[in-house]
């Protein structure tokens, strides 16, 4: 049986999803299938970036925080492999941490994914030496990329 992929979203994946491209009202049916792979535990969230989450504009706070639905049981919480993971990153992208608070979560999102075997999922783009961003970061440690257009199309979802 082939290995199904998982994935460890970042709190901008989610953000663009739900209160930029793809608002829950106009695509239930994708916010169902993301549910499915929270339910199958295949999407993952760093604990660090359900916190950026839950204290986020209305829309995506509302969605995580759902009654009956429950999409905590995505949150991976930092254990010692990850925060060790989390730590090497920080300390090979210096410059990342220092470019403000908005980034604090990204180490631990790429953590979760080099730990759990994940293709990290984000709503960032380019990114480079002088200015990291998880594009970058990702493929400077070999690791997947993409965003939710990826997700769907990995999945093989067709909405109709």
């Amino acid at each position: 049986m082939a290995t199904q992929t998982m994935y460890s979203f970042d709190t901008s994946a989610l953000i663009d999803g739900i209160e930029r491209y793809y608002p829950i009202a106009n695509f239930p049916a994708l916010w169902e299938r993301m549910d499915e792979l929270i339910s199958e535990g295949r999407l993952l969230v760093s604990e660090e970036a359900w916190n950026e989450a839950v204290s986020a504009d209305a829309a995506l706070k509302e969605w995580c925080t759902e009654d009956g639905c429950n999409r905590e049981s995505c949150v991976e919480a930092t254990d010692a492999a990850i925060a060790a993971v989390a730590g090497a990153i920080a300390s090979q992208f210096p410059k990342w941490i220092t470019q403000g608070k908005k980034n604090g979560a990204d180490p631990f999102v790429i953590a979760v994914a080099e730990v759990r075997d994940c293709t990290v999922i984000s709503g960032e783009t380019n990114g480079g030496p002088g200015k990291p961003k998880i594009p970058y970061v990702c493929r400077e440690r070999s690791v997947e990329h993409g965003r939710i257009t990826d997700v769907v199309v990995a999945e093989g979802w067709v909405f109709g």
